[in-house]
């Protein structure tokens, strides 16, 4: 029995298991202990108990599992660092995996921690087993030492000269905590920081991913997690608080842009074989290039991008004939970050195998086959692990607006492509919205003009590796010039405002081949570096002198300066000889130097916006609504002139307003209808009458001016810089209506006001009318006065946009721009005098012309407050709402339908009394669920379309690639064996 124990204890696996589950119980109980005892959310748990474990699991692995032996403390701490670098993967595999079935798949935690301890203690294993605590070392050569030790410190330098740079950039402008800056702006500002903050919300609170009444009435936010939230480094937002997500970002977007260069420099790294540091150089040209700082505020790009290099190293691993599981890996995370980028990179992986096979050393049909075989399953693979997020991501895409596109049906080239190059020259502003197709970002450092002329005289590299890869590149910059290649690789789609979003795969290519070219300068003839040198001084020359491109001055005289500069150091570097070392430094250190001078440039030029502008009024709303609001029941909150189109979102507010790709084009038609402010894929408040504040739940309203009443709503309760007020007639999440109600028609060619008096009318069996007081043609510049009239609801519809309209009314003034085309709620009041009327001033567009026409209607109070009497008669009550999970009861007068007012999904399944009940459309957008006269419980859930069929194929696709790794792995061990017999023989 003695000798069974020891032997037992001799077995690694065993002892491994036992101190395994050692440590699974110390992860365990410390994350029970923090959940119930201490209650902070999943996540955060999550780490700490991890973090627990991790360190009691080094002390047994190293000496009890093991028995690893190491001489001296840095031994120890490299062996130590290795340890808890594997285990910070596997740590963001629990947390992740712990999350979805959680967040997603409404696992309880404690199951859902347990049910992801397997994976984790098999994946621990085999990195602990083949690369922590090795017992047999591999011997390398001095020769191999060293550039293993050049290729480690040029993947760092990459790394942290972005990351020095973005910094130092944050501090001049003033980002927090160096100021009060942030530099969020466009969409990233409007759109990603209110998402990122309903996200926040959701993981810290453990809610589900799945739905979300954050804005545009209800929202599924699945699809937005798969098309603005899914990288996993997202998850780390919780060690932060709802006030600093804007800061978050910010310090988000510059690890992304040290891990895109540190990624490109060891993808140089292991690609070139000369021990030198110019991938560092290269590494920053692609993560501070023009197309990384201009577009940076776009952060759910940014990690399909960082893994371009990853993705061409896997295909050029499949093209050698090697393993292709690390490129199904790179394609897989990819397209799981952002299927956009990632359909980008399927359409060039597609063309790069293309271009490699033309250019390979060695051709041969049948490992040409065996290759595309080999990489169009894997490919399949990975598309197939990501399914989980493209397939729902994809469903909810195609009922937006944006989904009705069509093939250009005409050629047209943007501008004369001259002009477009001229976005290689230094000092170029880098753009962040465009209004058409031809701003380009493709500066990536001014030698790429030399050494790409370079490449193409280059004859150390093969004639057809040349012609490929220049046709590949020449590809992409025709595309970008070329409508229909340009609609082709926006994913057939007409982009907007964002012009050539895949010129990051252009600027890869021309810094591979400018760094394979760098290293064959010496064995060039004199005549083609002076050739390449000349042709681009004339260029830029020549663009100068016609201003082609019409940039600034000081950009064709920068240019030409690095182009001279760089002419010298290269001719330096050719009859260098005993010298060569430090003229590669000397020239890498230029490199690296332009490039983070205009990165930091680049950043300044993008500018900033004023961060304590956003969170006073986040705190401001939070503070107002713990003091004035102490029901549990639903409801939603709007904002009265927004600073951020989803403010109310970020304010934490279940609200009506919405700025999503996403968005369900039945909802904006819809909106669009009833005279809101709409259009593709957003609405505003702008144009909400009496009537829909009610309908849609509307409780309160916050604004920045103060005034007695604002929209038919009192003033309760002030916060800095915060006005609230509140509406006393809001109307639950669901209330019962006429079942004629289904046929409410919003898209027959009638005005807002029929659509909101049919919607009344069908709604309740009351006659209901806004009247039309008036008719203008209004001017621009005038102030044209509206006559108010006592105790009605008075609106007015502009027909047309305008530049601007500025509206003064009783209750205060108020000015919009650009969007005018909706109705305007000019509020009630209750007597003559001039007390009773509004002043409107219109301003032009530029080459507009008036006059506008502008329709003046009012709602008397008597036939308002009799629709509204039988709208509140029978609504919802005890309303819970958690994520993708609502629940209450309607006690219905009379049978009829109840009306939802939140966007119609098919995911949704209700239960009325426990039963199935089928929903349907109301007006095309909103839900109704017919019911019987009585009391009545209803449970309803969300799943997002495609979500479990999504699950299944990845989960599937998983298992596939696991067993095609094992079997390429035993096939390539087999080989080897046989090779080995062979040469015995």
């Amino acid at each position: 029995m003695k000798n069974f124990v020891k032997k037992l204890m001799n077995n690694q696996g065993l002892r491994y298991i036992f101190f395994g589950g050692c440590t699974t119980m110390v992860n365990l109980v410390s994350y029970w202990i923090l959940r119930n005892l201490i209650h902070i959310d999943v996540t955060k748990a999550n780490f700490f108990a991890i973090a627990l474990s991790i360190l009691f699991a080094y002390v047994v692995n190293k000496l009890y599992v093991f028995e690893s032996k190491t001489e001296g403390r840095i031994a120890l701490l490299k062996e130590m660092g290795q340890f808890i670098g594997m285990r910070l993967l596997t740590m963001f595999i629990e947390i992740f995996g712990v999350v979805m079935f959680c967040c997603v798949w409404d696992m309880p935690d404690m199951i859902a921690k347990l049910a992801i301890q397997v994976v984790v203690l098999v994946l621990n294993f085999v990195f602990s087993k083949m690369i922590v605590f090795q017992t047999d070392h591999k011997e390398y050569t001095p020769e191999q030492l060293k550039r293993k030790m050049i290729r480690k410190r040029c993947t760092m330098l990459s790394f942290t000269i972005p990351a020095v740079t973005v910094l130092i950039a944050y501090i001049v402008n003033g980002v927090y905590p160096f100021g009060d800056h942030g530099v969020l702006i466009i969409d990233s500002l409007h759109q990603y920081l209110p998402f990122f903050t309903d996200f926040h919300d959701k993981l810290v609170n453990s809610q589900s991913l799945t739905y979300s009444f954050g804005g545009g009435l209800g929202y599924n936010m699945w699809a937005v997690f798969a098309y603005y939230l899914a990288s996993p480094l997202n998850l780390l937002i919780t060690i932060v608080s709802s006030k600093h997500v804007m800061d978050f970002m910010a310090y988000l977007i510059l690890l992304k842009i040290a891990l895109t260069g540190g990624i490109f420099g060891w993808y140089l790294s292991r690609r070139g074989k000369d021990r030198d540091y110019f991938p560092i150089a290269f590494g920053c040209m692609y993560a501070l290039s023009a197309f990384m700082i201009g577009y940076y505020f776009n952060l759910m790009w940014l990690d399909s991008i960082m893994v371009l290099p990853l993705v061409m190293l896997g295909i050029e691993k499949i093209v050698a004939g090697k393993k292709g599981r690390f490129y199904a890996l790179a394609l897989c995370y990819a397209l799981y970050c952002n299927y956009y980028i990632g359909y980008m990179l399927c359409l060039f992986a597609c063309l790069y195998f293309c271009v490699l096979w033309i250019g390979a050393k060695k051709f041969s049909i049948r490992r040409f086959l065996c290759s595309g075989l080999k990489f169009t399953w894997y490919s399949l693979l990975s598309g197939g692990m990501a399914a989980l997020v493209l397939l729902p991501a994809y469903l909810n895409l195609a009922i937006t607006e944006s989904a009705d596109s069509s093939f250009p049906s005409k050629i047209k080239f943007y501008t004369d492509g001259i002009t477009q190059l001229t976005g290689h020259f230094a000092l170029v502003e880098p753009i962040n919205i465009y209004d058409d197709q031809s701003g380009v970002n493709i500066y990536c450092g001014v030698i790429v003009m030399i050494l790409i002329i370079l490449y193409l005289l280059d004859q150390e590299l093969r004639l057809s590796e040349r012609v490929a890869k220049l046709l590949l590149t020449g590809l992409l910059a025709i595309s970008m010039n070329f409508n229909m290649l340009n609609y082709i690789w926006h994913g057939f789609h007409v982009q907007n405002g964002l012009p050539n979003r895949f010129a990051f795969l252009y600027i890869a290519m021309l810094l591979t081949m400018g760094f394979d070219v760098i290293h064959h300068i010496q064995k060039m003839k004199v005549w083609k570096i002076m050739l390449a040198w000349l042709l681009s001084i004339l260029f830029v020359g020549y663009c100068m002198v016609t201003q082609t491109g019409d940039r600034e001055w000081y950009v064709y005289m920068a240019t030409l300066v690095l182009l001279v500069l760089y002419g010298i150091l290269l001719l330096w570097y050719y009859e260098s000889g005993k010298h060569k070392v430090l003229t590669k430094r000397v020239l890498t250190a230029v490199m690296t130097l332009e490039m983070a001078v205009t990165g930091i440039y680049g950043i300044c030029m993008n500018g900033t916006v004023g961060r304590s502008t956003y969170v006073d009024e986040q705190i401001a709303y939070k503070k107002l609504m713990e003091e004035y609001d102490q029901t549990d029941d639903f409801y939603r909150s709007e904002i009265d002139s927004q600073r951020m189109r989803n403010e109310n979102m970020f304010m934490g507010a279940n609200g009506v307003v919405m700025f999503s790709s996403t968005m369900p084009e039945a909802t904006v038609n819809m909106c669009r209808s009833i005279g809101m402010e709409a259009r593709t894929n957003k609405d505003g408040y702008n144009g909400m009458t009496k009537l829909f504040n009610d309908v849609f739940g509307v409780r309160y309203l916050v604004s920045r001016k103060g005034y007695d009443t604002l929209y038919q709503m009192n003033q309760v309760g002030y916060e800095e810089p915060l006005y609230l007020y509140k509406n006393e007639d809001a109307l639950s999440l669901g209330f019962m209506v006429s079942s004629n109600i289904k046929a409410w028609d919003i898209y027959s060619n009638r005005t807002a006001m029929e659509v909101q008096e049919e919607f009344a009318q069908l709604a309740t069996g009351e006659a209901f009318h806004y009247t039309l007081r008036e008719a203008y043609s209004l001017e621009e510049g005038p102030t044209y006065i509206i006559r108010l009239h006592p105790g009605d609801q008075t609106y007015i519809e502009i027909t047309e946009n305008v530049k601007s309209i500025t509206i003064k009314t009783p209750q205060g003034e108020k000015t919009v721009n650009n969007y005018t085309k909706n109705l305007f709620n000019l509020g009630t009041v209750t007597e003559e005098g001039e007390e009773s009327k509004a002043n409107i001033t219109l301003t032009f567009k530029d080459n507009q012309s008036g006059p506008v026409p502008v329709r003046v209607y009012t709602c008397t109070d008597e036939e308002y407050n009799a629709v509204y009497q039988k709208l509140s008669a029978s609504q919802m009550t005890d309303v819970t709402e958690d994520g993708n999970h609502i629940s209450g009861t309607v006690d219905a007068q009379q049978a009829g339908t109840l009306l939802l007012t939140m966007p119609y999904d098919e995911g949704w399944t209700v239960k009325v009394d426990g039963r199935d009940t089928a929903t349907y459309r109301v007006g095309d957008a909103m839900m109704g669920i017919d019911l019987e006269a009585g009391t009545h419980t209803i449970e309803m859930n969300f799943t997002p379309a495609g979500l479990w069929q999504g699950s299944m194929i990845s989960i599937v696709c998983i298992g596939l690639y696991l067993l095609t790794a094992m079997l390429e792995q035993y096939g390539q061990k087999r080989k080897k064996q046989e090779e080995t017999e062979g040469e015995n023989r």
